[in-house]
């Protein structure tokens, strides 16, 4: 009997050491430079103009640990290589904004994007990239007199397609855009044209890494100086008023709303137009199909003056808007709404921000969307 127990036993471990292995599931063997297929949730656009919004993602604070060279990045307070922010500069491209315009490409990856009044109704994105690369940045347009306010406030590299003969002569006179500007309309390097993906004059495209090559090319200083230092907190301020919407009506046909989405812990941006001005509609990133979001949405108010510039065929003129001295500011973080000041005093300053209790306005870490906003328009706010 006890031999027979012993065969009984030998029986199973030699039935269980054949038993096949579990089948692993192994990613495909990549030759050579050959890069793996984007992730399925992000699918490309094509063409942008049809971009489909896909669910909404925001990543508003570090999730990952840090690597030992991590530090905060000035603009988001995001880690990012020591290394990697002390071998740049920031870039500011002009991003048109008109109807056929949208969506643009790579307004999410820029850490902050300004809002401008341009010209006869439409506005002007001016995004600065630092701590984060854009692959596709579109489309780049001409620059506008907000330029001379922004260039010199992030010491930035300055991208754009020309400007109006009284806009460039400007520029040429300013050294801060007249020794770093990268402009594709006396064809510098780091664009290029792609009219299958859009009709000009909305078919130039460019990404942080060509604009970076371009400027080393050019003899343009990488990296310039330290860019500013944003103030930033998680810690939610005292003093706020809880809303869920607020618009920006920059022109009684185009309107910016952002709207506050608690379960992705950000403001998402929906835009209206004058073909349906009772609506809105998710503003779209074209390089990710998906809708913009933003940590931050600070709006300042300032005075907004027409000048005798003319920017288009339309003889529509330019905007001034002036930002050396003091306004209201406003400020979106966490689903509240704050008001305070904003100071300035020199053209190469970032903004003084302060709660109307005195304490400083501190953002929360992440991107910020800025909105420059004439002192006699005011804030459609939903509670």
């Amino acid at each position: 009997m006890k031999r027979l127990l012993i065969n009984l036993t030998l029986i199973l471990v030699l039935a269980a050491c054949s038993s096949p292995p579990p089948t692993l599931s192994l990613p495909p063997t990549l030759a050579p430079g050959q890069m793996a297929a984007p992730p399925t949730e992000a699918p490309a656009v094509a063409p942008a103009e049809t971009a489909t919004p896909l669910p909404v993602t925001a990543t508003l604070s570090p999730t990952a640990t840090p690597a030992p060279d991590d530090v905060p990045c000035p603009l988001t307070n995001l880690p990012v290589s020591k290394s990697l922010l002390e071998s740049r500069r920031p870039i500011l491209v002009q991003i048109g904004n008109s109807n056929p315009e949208r969506p643009q490409f790579g307004l999410m990856q820029a850490d902050l994007v300004f809002e401008t009044i341009a010209e006869g109704g439409i506005t002007r994105f001016s995004a600065i990239y630092l701590c984060q690369d854009a692959p596709e940045i579109a489309g780049v347009r001409s620059g506008r007199l907000i330029d001379l306010q922004l260039v010199p406030m992030f010491d930035a590299i300055f991208v754009h397609v020309g400007a109006s003969e009284q806009v460039q002569k400007l520029f040429e006179d300013d050294r801060h855009i007249r020794d770093s500007s990268l402009d594709f309309f006396r064809n510098h390097p780091g664009f290029t044209l792609q009219p299958d993906r859009r009709r000009a004059p909305f078919d130039v495209f460019t990404s942080t890494e060509a604009l970076y090559a371009a400027a080393r090319e050019r003899g343009i200083p990488v990296p310039g100086n330290p860019p500013p230092q944003l103030a930033f907190s998680d810690a939610l301020p005292s003093g706020g008023v809880p809303v869920s919407a607020v618009t920006v009506k920059h022109h009684s046909g185009y309107w910016g709303r952002w709207k506050w989405d608690a379960g992705a812990n950000a403001w998402t941006r929906h835009v209206t137009n004058d073909t349906a001005p009772t609506t809105d509609a998710p503003h779209v990133d074209a390089a990710t199909g998906r809708t913009l979001t933003a940590a931050n949405v600070l709006i300042i108010q300032a005075v907004h003056t027409q000048t005798d510039i003319i920017e288009d065929s339309l003889n529509s003129k330019s905007i001034q808007v002036e930002l050396i001295g003091s306004g209201t500011a406003t400020l979106l973080r966490d689903g509240q709404l704050f008001t305070g000041v904003w100071k300035r005093e020199a053209v190469t300053d970032w903004f003084t921000l302060t709660l109307a209790d005195g304490s400083t306005m501190m953002l929360h870490p992440g991107n910020t969307f800025v909105h420059f906003y004439p002192t006699t328009f005011k804030l459609d706010v939903t509670q």
